[in-house]
């Protein structure tokens, strides 16, 4: 039965497609790495957005168009918020489409757009750069980064329902050279996706199947549970939402870590959004089947029992070893406690000392405060932010890690750490912004993928492990965006790094820089 899920997921589509004759509009979405999220917040803290999941991403992008309309409805003084302006320069295809009486500079269109509304191709062409100095690498002083791609995206709509898109471009997998098809000889230059969906969608319900990243979370130097730092997966989710001044979004995620290793990936989420108040609650399991499992896909029964249900099945004890899942769960909330000031946090439970008294509490937790405040017709951001992971947190002994190649599904920097990120962002106008930040991270000599295993007895994860490695980072970064297809931005940096890879004693200093742009036609 488990073999069959994707035929039956599959099956969906044509069902939601059919289901309803109310308009809508395919859902394609915007990527998680998307800047316009920083606007999208911005607008939130104040009040604007409602009926929003602004915390579980990726979020349809006409979703976005329609509560900036809703915005611009209930609050006339927003609309010449810059916030505004630039999310709608960006959604300004979804808006026309949903209101065709507004009025302002077209979004740039697509190198090619064939078909009407209701049978529609297009294809846009963009160039993504990612280059960064480190005066001290020995290797190069300067080079791009993998985020680096030349790409075509191309999507066809067929209205009202079903969506295709799909993103194919030219990219640098940096050391991976054995398992790729170069284009090259001797480079880890291949041909790939990047990003891909089928979505088939009916009101507020949507059922999403393709090559994405998500990420689930308030959190600004990452999220807890699933924090997109990953990368795309292969993936099916099924969201919807109600409307209303109390808001309510669920989402059933089914994602594949590997399917040569039958290893899987299922997480699901509600979030509630009232006037002040944001309220995500999550849980996610990392298991192995020889398919997708139905009951981890439907989303509906809570994972711990569902493993449980999978060990009484197994007929004798090696087979149950088998069936024991990695499952975890989050809570996340944010506050707004007046207008531009929200507080935010999230709290991650991997395992409590409940089968042991030596076993130690795996658990991570972040805490944050985010303010955006008008200054004449320019914004000022600030934000503060602590994270900590503790010791063994991602990691079981039976070998369902929370790793998706080589990086970890949750907090970016891995387990044993703790972070503080702050920043601050002066907008000059829609066009310019600039940007101070600084990141400070104590690592200990725990690793992911390491974990705790009953042979070392009691170990204490309240403090960090070993000699601590100590990073500080601060950089400023000028940004220009003058249009919805230009994004330029550098910025200069300065690193102090104490005990590197946690050898006593190794310790440098360097000059860095970084250049990022992104284009689109």
């Amino acid at each position: 039965m488990r073999t069959a899920a994707w035929g039956l997921l599959l099956g969906l589509f044509p069902l939601l497609a059919g289901a309803s004759s109310v308009p809508a509009q395919p859902a394609e979405y915007l990527p998680i790495q998307s800047p316009l999220y920083e606007d999208i917040e911005a607008l939130a803290a104040r009040g604007y957005l409602r009926s929003l999941p602004t915390y579980s991403r990726p979020l349809a992008r006409v979703d976005l168009a329609e509560a900036l309309l809703d915005a611009r409805r209930r609050s006339p003084e927003a609309e010449p918020d810059l916030h505004v302006r630039r999310l709608e320069r960006e959604l300004w295809r979804e808006l026309e489409e949903i209101a065709d009486t507004l009025s302002a500079p077209h979004e740039t269109g697509p190198l090619l757009d064939l078909g009407q509304r209701e049978q529609r191709f297009r294809v846009s062409l963009a160039g993504h750069l990612r280059g960064d100095f480190d005066e001290t690498r020995e290797a190069a002083h300067y080079r791009l980064r993998d985020e680096s791609s030349v790409s075509a995206r191309a999507s066809l709509q067929l209205w009202p329902a079903v969506g295709a898109f799909e993103e194919l471009g030219i990219t640098r997998i940096r050391g991976q050279r054995e398992f790729i098809d170069a284009i090259a000889l001797h480079t880890d230059l291949e041909a790939t996706v990047l990003r891909g969906e089928l979505t088939a969608r009916v009101s507020r319900l949507t059922a999403a199947l393709g090559y994405d990243a998500q990420r689930w979370g308030p959190g600004a130097r990452g999220t807890l549970l699933l924090s997109g730092a990953q990368g795309p997966m292969e993936f099916f989710s099924l969201q919807g939402s109600t409307r209303g001044r109390v808001s309510v979004a669920g989402t059933a995620l089914t994602a594949v870590i590997s399917a040569a290793d039958d290893q899987y990936l299922a997480a699901h989420r509600i979030e509630i959004g009232a006037p002040r108040l944001v309220i995500g609650l999550a849980e996610a399991a990392r298991y192995r089947s020889d398919g997708v499992d139905l009951l981890y896909a439907s989303g509906l029964l809570p994972y711990t029992i569902i493993e449980r249900i999978r060990i009484r099945e197994a007929s004798n004890d090696s087979l149950r070893r088998t069936e024991r899942a990695n499952v975890m769960a989050s809570a996340d909330v944010s506050f707004r406690a007046w207008p531009g000031l929200t507080a935010y946090g999230e709290l991650l439970v991997d395992d409590f000392a409940t089968e042991s008294a030596d076993m130690p509490n795996r658990i991570a937790y972040q805490l944050g405060l985010r303010s955006e405040r008008p200054y004449g017709s320019h914004f000022v951001h600030l934000l503060g932010e602590y994270t900590r992971v503790r010791n063994f947190t991602y990691s079981v002994e039976y070998g369902e890690d929370y790793i998706y190649r080589g990086r970890s599904l949750g907090f970016v920097l891995g387990p044993d750490v703790e972070n503080v990120f702050v920043e601050a962002a002066f907008d000059l106008s829609a066009a310019w912004q600039l940007r101070w930040s600084g990141d400070f991270t104590n690592r200990g000599e725990g690793r992911l993928g390491i974990p705790w295993v009953a042979a070392q007895g009691p170990v204490s994860t309240a403090g960090l492990s070993g000699i601590v490695e100590e990073r500080r980072e601060v950089w400023g970064d000028a940004r220009w965006f003058p249009r919805d297809n230009v994004d330029v931005s550098a910025g200069l940096g300065y690193r102090r790094l104490r005990n590197e890879n946690n050898a006593a004693g190794a310790d440098r200093n360097a000059w860095l820089a970084r250049v990022a742009a992104d284009l689109r036609y």
